[in-house]
């Protein structure tokens, strides 16, 4: 029954960073990258305000749920946990390394003089974007695959 319960979690975990990252690939960014670069800076400050600390957490503790999972059920199931929780690392890692410090480095930027030339950061942090998206999707199909073999 534990197992049951936990495999609602890391779906409805799982479902929930998926279905954000999804939000913002097909519509924040879309919104994001036809703003002048002023309204861009200051809308990216106020959308990363809702974000954070919530998409961390949720991310983490769906991965330590499907980890556990992963260690304590027997059967066909286990292997699609791991899988899950490495998936999910994988989604942290591509925020941690790569669109957080582009956020960092946002906040930095004085909208009143940003230069003509500013070396625009949306394409990189909508390509890093795109990849965690895809990370969290699989995930959440292995985690899927994982709750259906539950015995």
């Amino acid at each position: 029954m534990l197992a049951q319960v936990a495999g609602v979690a890391v779906l409805v975990g799982g479902g929930i960073v998926a279905g954000v990252f999804v939000a913002v690939a097909v519509s924040v960014l879309p919104t994001l990258i036809a703003l002048p670069a002023d309204r861009y800076v200051e809308t990216h400050r106020m959308l990363g305000k809702g974000y954070h600390p919530l998409m961390p957490l949720l991310v983490n503790a769906t991965m330590l749920i499907d980890i556990a999972l992963a260690a304590l059920v027997r059967g066909p199931s286990a292997p699609y946990f791991a899988a899950a929780a490495v998936l999910l690392l994988g989604t942290q890692f591509v925020s941690h390394l790569c669109n957080v410090p582009i956020n960092r480095a946002l906040h930095r930027i004085d909208v009143a003089a940003i230069p003509a030339d500013w070396p625009d950061p949306r394409p990189a942090w909508r390509g890093w974007h795109l990849l965690r998206t895809a990370l969290a999707l699989a995930g959440l199909v292995a985690a899927g695959a994982g709750a259906v073999l539950l015995p």
